[in-house]
């Protein structure tokens, strides 16, 4: 029964959160074009820049990060922001609103990543079916957001996030506090590198990519600076969450993944030469990619975070960021894509057509072996194993290993040090060495051992 009210209350959140989202694109970003048209593209800079530094506190110095701080901070910060936002818009004043929109984004970025640990705090099928029913919820509501009014649309737009932020508190101000408690995944990650997601992987070029398909269907040939709305992307969407609850089984990554690229790659083919039997199926199939990809990666991102709490709030603030990041330059090429198509329809199809390039190529080359699967299961928990034999017959066993591998004296030390769990922080002052020593120091063990976890390393020596 808790369970299930956890799950209700963390995908009501998602559901508010990605709503008060799509009246941004549809009613609210419109506003800003009358008094500064890049405004809106400032405060997407924002909301990544915010994504980013959040992730980095959190992955270098989480004892910063005060869970009823942080969260009523973000709150004040939407509710300011979006007051000022609207003043902005009433005066026509440009500082004013980029102000305002800037604050709010920020603010909404601290929301989202808050709405994401509490999913973490749900059963995996739990949360893959609370993502995708507000995902499903989301794409059938937005085509009805672009006809409310400015009034409405900003009260909406401030109100939605606030209330999903009411829902899940407890659950993230836990979810912060927990990690403040344990050493900096920066440091944990140098002895357990598998625990963690690095920046600059596979995962997250992948949400860049993607991402940038939606960037591009929000701002080509829109209509009067709102996005073309349809029904269509909640289609697989709804398909997939409905097979998802009916057959009991996991949620398809992979093969969602696979979809949505057909998806959007036939989207900008329509788009480089639009079909006449359907002159809005280049959006609808970018949307409809997009969508489904979204809430694929929603549910990965979810499930590495809760795999491991530790770094929970980088990995959801990363990844939210990239997006963010991708979304920016997909709206830039949608927008010169709109300049080039009014000066000549020729030119118009070649940034649609680079555009298709470029996504086939890294769906082609970038995925060839990337598995949203296979990394779920890779992320290995953050966890310090206690000895199970006496400490002596521990201490020849570490020897023996580090002997029948050619360790180095030195890094006998360390092997050892890993073996009982010890993380950077300890290494670094028991040896007296620089970080950047232990780190070499482990690199080097890892590699004579053969392996790549800890996990593995403690199996050596209890093997």
């Amino acid at each position: 029964m808790a369970q299930a009210a956890r799950s209700w209350r963390a995908g009501g959140a998602l559901a508010l959160f990605l709503l008060s989202t799509s009246i941004m694109n549809g009613t609210v970003f419109p506003l800003f074009d009358a008094v500064f048209m890049f405004a809106r593209d400032i405060s997407v800079t924002v909301a990544a820049i915010a994504y980013v530094a959040l992730g980095l506190a959190a992955w270098r110095a989480p004892h910063l990060l005060t869970g009823r701080l942080v969260v009523a901070g973000n709150a004040l910060a939407v509710a300011i922001g979006v007051a000022a936002t609207a003043g902005g818009v009433a005066l026509a004043s440009a500082p004013l609103l980029v102000a305002g929109s800037s604050l709010a984004a920020a603010g909404r970025s601290g929301i989202m990543v808050s709405v994401g640990l509490a999913l973490t705090r749900l059963e995996a099928r739990s949360a893959a079916l609370a993502i995708g029913g507000a995902f499903a919820f989301q794409l059938i509501v937005s085509p009805l957001t672009g006809a409310m009014g400015a009034t409405v649309g900003l009260a909406l737009f401030a109100a939605l996030p606030l209330a999903a932020l009411a829902l899940v508190a407890p659950p993230a101000v836990s979810s912060f506090e927990f990690a403040r408690g344990h050493a900096s995944p920066s440091d944990l990650s140098i002895t357990r590198p598998a625990s963690f997601v690095a920046l600059f992987s596979l995962l997250f070029a992948c949400l860049f990519f993607f991402q940038l398909a939606f960037g591009f269907a929000l701002r080509f040939e829109e209509v009067a600076g709102s996005p073309r709305a349809s029904i269509v992307p909640a289609v697989p969407v709804v398909l997939v969450t409905g097979y998802m609850a009916l057959t009991r089984r996991p949620f398809p990554a992979d093969f969602s993944v696979q979809l949505s690229a057909l998806a959007i790659i036939a989207g900008f083919l329509c788009a480089v030469r639009p079909l006449l039997f359907a002159p809005a199926a280049d959006v609808a199939l970018l949307n409809a990619g997009h969508g489904l990809f979204n809430l694929t990666a929603q549910i990965a991102l979810v499930a590495v975070a809760a795999r491991n709490p530790v770094g929970a709030v980088t990995v959801l603030a990363w990844g939210s960021g990239v997006q963010s990041l991708g979304s920016l330059a997909g709206a830039g090429a949608g927008m010169i894509g709109n300049a080039a198509a009014a000066a000549d329809a020729t030119w118009g199809s070649l940034i649609p057509a680079v555009l298709l390039l470029v996504f086939a190529g890294w769906v082609i080359i970038g995925l060839k072996r990337f598995s949203f699967a296979e990394l779920i299961a890779g992320v290995e928990p953050v966890e310090v194993s206690p000895a199970a034999a006496p400490e002596d017959l521990f201490d020849d066993r570490c020897a023996q290993v580090a002997e029948r591998f050619a360790l180095t004296p030195r890094e006998a030390e360390v092997f050892a040090m890993l073996a009982r769990g010890r993380d950077r922080a300890y290494i670094e002052e028991a040896l007296v060495v620089s970080r950047n020593t232990v780190k070499a120091h482990v690199k080097h063990v890892y590699a004579k051992l053969g392996i790549h976890s800890h996990q593995e390393l403690i199996d050596l020596v209890e093997g």
